[in-house]
């Protein structure tokens, strides 16, 4: 009979500690507090009378566990909905509460070793106090450590390296019985608790700003060579392209003399066309490098120049929408290089289909459409990713430096669509 019993208490204390993973913990404290009262009546139903005294012990001691339970999934709750900055305070106020303790203080370790206060809790003159107390890398009770603070607790924050870095400090300046090992279990538990979310809360700093500092770092790199790029567009406009359209020109005065026989004259044709060639590829260069248009007229116009490649391969072009209005200089430079981007990848990448084009503005919002109908790639091909291109990757931090957004979709045999967003597009005087 009493094994029965023993086996009926298990299964009830069983679901008891099974509840605990309930996401509710109200639910979960209720249903605690009706289990242990059904175990107490299975108890005294089956037990002399002699042994009241001890089924209240035992239900005393399975509050406290609720209790312990209850700090644990109410902290660790509220704890992940909290900043950093005030998750400290809290969890020093439910520690205090929960061991009845005067005060606290929440100390970090920086970088260099020194410990500061972060957050504190009770009378200023006892966490001063508190604050001045060691903490080593286990939780540890001290006996009146300091002449106004008559017990105090140390609670250690660890890393996920195993690291202290922080402690949880607990003073009372009244003589109070120490608390026992299983309340100060749960008040380690309550210290991990704290020391995994500030653990992350660094660790998403410090990864936020190594972000940031990589995005300032593509920046810089592609506002110089955007700035290379036009320098060298210009060396070349003003040096190099003159210098060949002079001797074009002297070749053709050459050809036209009238002493030049027929010998002389077909042999100078070839040449002709070859300093006419290396002028017309010397301006392609330089269109491509930083094109006149963009500075002088715009995108679109810039952009509609890009497509007169695919015009020249008997291709289909069509402008859906073609907005005129000047955008700021670094938006206008961004979406050309995308729009360059994808005219190219078409021009390596298809032989056919229709290509159509759409720029406009939505709003201050500038987007660009890139669409055509060849036959597509799958995704995690590479054919887009640009081995010597800007490539994907590019063309998406390129608007995200700018505060926008890029997508690019594409399937075997349906074509690709290019869509590339940058926000605050208007030009400073006309956005004012």
């Amino acid at each position: 009979m009493q094994a029965a019993h023993r086996r009926h208490i298990g299964q009830v204390e069983a679901a008891v500690y099974a509840r605990w993973q309930m996401p509710d913990a109200v639910q979960f404290i209720s249903l605690r507090r009706r289990l242990t009262r059904q175990t107490l009546e299975v108890r005294m139903q089956h037990t002399p009378p002699d042994s009241v005294l001890a089924l209240r012990a035992d239900y005393r001691q399975a509050e406290s566990r609720a209790a312990r339970l209850r700090l644990l999934v109410e902290s660790g709750r509220t704890l992940n909905a909290l900043p950093a900055a005030e998750s400290g305070a809290l969890a020093l106020q439910r520690a205090c509460s929960f061991c009845a303790m005067d005060g606290g203080v929440l100390l970090l370790r920086h970088a260099d070793g020194s410990p500061s206060r972060s957050a504190g809790f009770g009378p200023a003159a006892l966490q001063q106090q508190l604050a001045t107390l060691p903490w080593q890398g286990a939780a540890q009770v001290f006996a009146a450590p300091l002449p106004e603070v008559a017990l105090a607790l140390c609670l250690p924050l660890h890393a996920a390296s195993g690291e202290v870095f922080g402690a949880l400090l607990l003073g009372n300046a009244s003589a109070m019985r120490g608390p026992d090992a299983e309340d100060l279990e749960a008040l380690q538990l309550l210290a991990t608790l704290l020391a995994g979310h500030l653990h992350n809360s660094q660790l998403l700093a410090a990864l936020s700003l190594r972000e940031r500092s990589m995005s300032e770092l593509v920046h810089q790199q592609m506002t110089a060579q955007e700035d290379e790029r036009a320098r060298v567009a210009y060396d070349l406009h003003d040096g190099l392209a003159q210098t060949l359209a002079g001797l074009h020109q002297r070749l053709q005065g050459f050809a036209q003399h009238r002493q030049l026989n027929d010998e002389l004259r077909a042999a100078l044709a070839p040449i002709l066309q070859l300093a006419q060639r290396s002028m017309g590829e010397t301006r392609q260069a330089i269109s491509g490098l930083r094109p006149t248009l963009l500075d002088d007229f715009g995108l679109a116009p810039a952009l509609d120049r890009e497509l007169d490649r695919l015009r020249s391969q008997g291709r289909q072009v069509q402008w859906l929408r073609r907005d005129m209005q000047r955008l700021r200089p670094a938006v206008e430079i961004a979406l050309f290089r995308v729009g360059q981007e994808a005219i190219n990848n078409i021009c390596k990448h298809t032989d056919s289909g229709a290509v159509s084009l759409d720029l406009h503005l939505d709003g201050d919002t500038a987007r660009l459409q890139v669409e055509d109908r060849g036959p597509g790639f799958a995704a995690g091909q590479k054919q887009l990713a640009g081995e010597g291109g800007m490539g994907l990757v590019a063309m998406r931090e390129r608007c995200l430096l700018l505060g926008g957004q890029f997508s690019c979709h594409s399937q075997p045999g349906q074509g690709t669509h290019l869509l590339a967003s940058i926000p605050h597009a208007l030009a400073d005087e006309e956005h004012a």
